[in-house]
């Protein structure tokens, strides 16, 4: 959890449109903007160990996809701004001041050497981050030396012997971000410097499009060669794809002429790169730093959900969640409403893959997965066999049984004359289930002879094979499993006489212990039980197994779904939740594993 700061300003889900130089961006989960460097070291110190950061200043030379930013951005435009000049005459400058501040500074003081800093259209944080350069001038040239700040909250003064500096690249301190720098300059002319600095903003004027949103220059210039130069030749000059546009005034600029998106920029670059490549024979490297997620690497993807089992009112609700998550983080989703047949829902719409969110037979049984693999189109979740098999709970408890796994005792009920053999061999209290259905659909509970027998005739018009299981007194667990990962484990309490379809979705009795309150060595036996329960079935992508824990101490596994709930009751979200994964970043996981 990230705590809200004493001072600076914590927001939320924040639009980064506004805060980019190109006027493009997805939102950040959350983007920070600091009162003062104490301010922000005093947050840094507080955020998790595993909160992914970015730095962000004017937002130049930055792309950030439409999807946005996955963790916390800090802004410093305007915040890190204290310049002041030491007694030995180094320059001492915070990283939110711009470039251009920092040249005319200096000029007015009569220190010569920073003047080509007036060219760089970003901060100085972002000038040490990639030795940003402008009309000759390169920005370690003249550092000193820098403070650093770690994940930790410690900041460290580094020197430029630390750090591997080269042609727009620097390599140094993993975790680390630049606070502040020192320069070394001359003694000078005040009034010749600040006429230099004139003159060379009079020339970026004149040969930029200083006028519209850019990122400054987009590609790295080849040895001996100029990027603007051989994109011109290429004839890329006016070349647009969407709202973005190579500049006529200058082709080492991308331009946004009014509607761009991310998307549309980061094609028109990989556009650029190949023309260059194919008639001038040179691969031109970028220098513009492209960060965040890219919902159109998925192409349009159809949220499936519905179908005809009687789970299909949970999957409406599952699937509704979903596409709304997908459409907010831009990606190109659609929702089918699957009725009938899966071709049928599919005909007629072209789409790059499936996020399968059909519970129960038709969507969770193989049925729609061998579909999708016939149409070659690909979908989350596991494939054809371990979604057949795990579908069936009867056949899944004798693999597990054969590997090794402890699972219930149970009796095949084919028809009433089972009974008797079924009470001698389980006794009760037994709980009869349809072996084919999801979301506890037509499972009873049976403590004695004739409930035993009206549990058989419920579960036995689902028309699949019934068994009855026995009884687990103990504690029931669940545990979500993400990409072959194990998410925080849930205990399950309800007053009802078993996690019964009521419980699980209408119910407001129902509790959610997460932590579980295991120990941290049961807690990790029972992630690590269920990662293996999945993979002797087969299961991939994502699932939930279910576990009980007796009164003995011994863990039981009952099932496990390949395409849990994804409601407001539901449990994998929950757990994700949990591990600092909300609804929307959880399901562009399950999205992801789809590319496998």
């Amino acid at each position: 959890m990230i705590m809200e700061p004493q001072r600076g300003r914590l927001l939320q889900h924040e639009p980064l449109a506004k805060y980019t130089s190109w006027r493009v961006g997805g939102p950040a989960d959350r983007l920070y903007i600091p009162h003062d460097r104490q301010d922000l070291i005093g947050f840094i110190k507080a955020l998790p160990a595993s909160e992914p950061v970015l730095w962000m200043g004017l937002g130049s030379n930055l792309l950030v996809r439409d999807g946005g930013i996955r963790g916390t951005v800090i802004n410093t435009k305007g915040r890190l701004k204290e310049m002041s000049v030491a007694d030995d005459g180094s320059v001492y400058v915070e990283a939110g001041v711009p470039c251009a501040h920092v040249a005319r500074f200096c000029g007015e003081r009569g220190l010569v050497g920073a003047e080509f800093l007036a060219g760089i259209p970003g901060t100085m944080g972002g000038a040490l981050k990639m030795n940003a350069g402008a009309f000759g001038g390169e920005t370690w040239a003249i550092v000193n030396s820098v403070d650093m700040l770690d994940a930790a909250g410690m900041v460290t003064r580094r020197l430029p012997q630390d750090f591997n500096v080269a042609y727009r690249s620097v390599k140094g301190f993993d975790n680390e971000w630049f606070l502040a720098c020192r320069l070394t300059l001359s003694q000078g002319d005040s009034v010749a410097s600040q006429q230099k600095i004139k003159g060379l903003l009079e020339k970026r004027g004149a040969t930029q499009p200083t006028n519209q949103p850019s990122c400054g220059s987009v590609f790295k210039n080849p040895d001996g060669d100029y990027a603007a130069r051989l994109i011109e030749q290429s004839g890329l000059k006016g070349y647009a794809i969407g709202g973005a546009c190579v500049s006529e005034k200058h082709a080492n600029f991308i331009v946004n002429t009014g509607k761009a998106t991310a998307s549309d920029i980061e094609a028109l670059i990989y556009y650029v790169q190949d023309k260059v490549e194919q008639q001038q024979g040179v691969v031109l490297q970028t220098e513009v730093c492209m960060v965040g997620e890219n919902p159109q690497q998925f192409g349009r993807v159809a949220v499936m959900m519905g179908g005809s089992a009687a789970e299909r009112e949970v999957s409406l609700r599952s699937g509704a969640a979903v596409y709304q998550a997908l459409k907010n983080r831009g990606v190109d989703a659609v929702a089918v409403d699957v009725v009938g047949s899966p071709i049928e829902a599919l005909a007629g719409l072209k789409v790059d893959r499936v996020f399968n969110i059909i519970h129960g037979r038709g969507g969770e049984d193989g049925v729609l997965q061998g579909v999708l693999e016939v149409l070659g189109i690909p979908y989350t979740g596991s494939g054809v066999m371990a979604s057949a098999l795990t579908m069936d709970k009867l056949r899944t408890k004798l693999c597990w049984q054969g590997y090794g796994l402890v699972t219930p005792k149970w009796y095949l009920l084919e028809n009433e004359s089972d009974v008797d053999a079924c009470i001698a061999k389980l006794g009760f209290p037994v709980i009869v289930k349809p072996a084919q259905e999801g979301s506890s659909i037509g499972m009873s509970k049976a403590g004695n002879r004739d409930e035993l027998q009206q549990a058989f005739t419920v579960a036995a018009n689902y028309g699949c094979d019934v068994y009855a299981e026995a009884w687990v007194s103990g504690k029931e667990y669940t545990v979500g499993v993400l990409d072959g990962a194990a998410l925080p484990v849930i205990r399950l309490e309800t007053p009802n006489a078993f996690y019964d379809y009521e419980a699980k979705y209408q119910a407001t009795t129902t509790q959610y212990h997460c932590p579980c309150g295991l120990s941290v060595e049961q807690e990790q036996f029972l992630k690590e039980l269920a990662v293996t329960a999945c993979k002797v079935v087969g299961v991939s992508g994502w699932g939930r197994v279910d576990v009980f824990i007796d009164e003995a101490g011994q863990y039981q596994l009952i099932e496990v779904n390949t395409v849990p709930g994804m409601t407001d009751h539901s449990l994998v979200p929950m757990a994700a939740k949990q591990a600092g994964i909300d609804f929307e970043e959880l399901v562009w996981r399950i999205l992801q594993t789809s590319c496998r």
